[in-house]
């Protein structure tokens, strides 16, 4: 089922409401076909790190390259065409959207076939043209579903230790009594010994 697009054709604007006040951004911020190239930056963002993470896997695990030339050549081999992948999905998706005006599943699919291209060049061989983009389009229709029922795919970790700043925050099962404590003494006039040597 598809819904109406978010795109007021009377002024060409997009309806997005608020902006998040973080220092940066994120994907959905914004509704699909609004803010193309902050869209574009996020994917490529995401893209990017993907890489990053998979480039030092295949020099730790993999290829050993040994040597500052050898080992960025590893890490521009898989990061430039997995960020341009991310790009290339988030341009396309949202031009579908907006050439469509509907907002559906068939959009991201038409995002991840269009990365097929780069998937062919990527690994070197034409299969990756059908394969690579089939795959990516039917992963983009699981994301997009999932975003549409409000279904977590890559739930957020939440250490058990806690974090840098955990020492701020109160972890434990019963509240201080000290500062009750204080308040009646100060209540009663008394001075409260409580805390004191």
């Amino acid at each position: 089922m598809a819904k109406k697009s978010k795109f007021n054709e009377e002024t060409s604007l997009c309806e997005c409401d608020t902006k998040k006040s973080r220092g940066y951004a994120r994907y959905y911020d914004a509704p699909d076909g609004c803010d193309i190239p902050t869209k574009m930056m996020v994917a490529s963002r995401y893209g990017a790190v993907a890489g990053l993470i998979f480039s030092s896997f295949d020099i730790l695990m993999y290829s050993h390259a040994h040597g500052f030339p050898r080992m960025m050549g590893r890490y521009m081999y898989h990061t430039i065409p997995i960020t341009l992948m991310g790009a290339t999905f988030a341009a396309v998706s949202n031009a579908a959207h907006i050439m469509r005006d509907k907002d559906d599943v068939l959009n991201y699919f038409l995002g991840g076939l269009a990365c097929g291209p780069i998937v062919a060049a990527y690994v070197g061989s034409m299969h990756g043209l059908v394969v690579g983009g089939l795959a990516l389009g039917a992963i983009g229709v699981v994301k997009k579903t999932a975003v549409d029922n409000d279904v977590t795919l890559i739930p957020d970790i939440v250490p058990h230790m806690g974090s840098v700043n955990s020492w701020r925050h109160d972890y434990t099962l019963m509240a201080d009594p000290k500062p009750d404590v204080l308040k009646a003494c100060q209540l009663s006039g008394r001075t409260s010994t409580i805390g004191r040597p």
